[in-house]
């Protein structure tokens, strides 16, 4: 996939030359439909650049539930969005934290400790030498575990045709549950 991102920029760099070229050419001639095409192109090349952080602020409710019902959890009460960042292109890392409820948060945890395939760390040691689990190797699984600093779901699924890597924590300290989404 790094080279479909060279091949991309290459292209935003050619469109982009192009527009820059149609906006001076258009100037010189004083072509308003020139001038409104150029604009217009320079705003698309722009916008491509600009993703990532376009969709770290239109994140909403809707798109947290859509992505949490991909491995299987629901909330319940209410949640608020603290923090979203988006990173790379086109291999995407989503990272998302929302402030859910005692109760989510205790029901939560309750399944994960529920849940047939779960499994405990105690130790750093224990995760390391751990080869019975096949993290990520199979398609469509959800792991539980049991970290020493937290409980965590997670998943390797195709969204939207993407291979997408979907891991869900949460501390026992706090009620904040931290999801990240990488598009492979």
């Amino acid at each position: 996939m790094g080279m479909v991102l060279i091949y991309g920029l290459i292209f935003l760099l050619v469109f982009l030359s192009i527009a820059v070229g149609l906006f001076i050419y258009s100037k010189k001639k004083k072509s308003k439909v020139g001038l409104t095409i150029s604009i217009v192109m320079i705003a698309m090349a722009i916008l491509a650049l600009l993703t990532n952080t376009i969709d770290e602020f239109t994140i909403s409710k809707k798109d947290v539930v859509s992505d949490l019902k991909h491995i299987d959890i629901e909330l319940k009460d209410d949640f608020e969005i603290t923090n979203n960042k988006m990173t790379g292109m086109p291999e995407r890392t989503q990272e998302t934290e929302i402030k859910i409820s005692q109760k989510d948060k205790d029901r939560l945890i309750s399944e994960i400790k529920n849940s047939a395939n779960f499994k405990s760390f105690t130790n750093r040691q224990e995760i390391i030498n751990d080869t019975d689990t096949e993290q990520f190797g199979t398609s469509e699984k959800v792991y539980n575990f049991k970290y020493p600093e937290f409980y965590s779901r997670e998943t390797y699924t195709n969204i939207d045709n993407f291979p997408t890597r979907i891991l869900v924590t949460i501390y026992d300290e706090t009620n904040t549950l931290k999801y990240q989404r990488i598009e492979d």
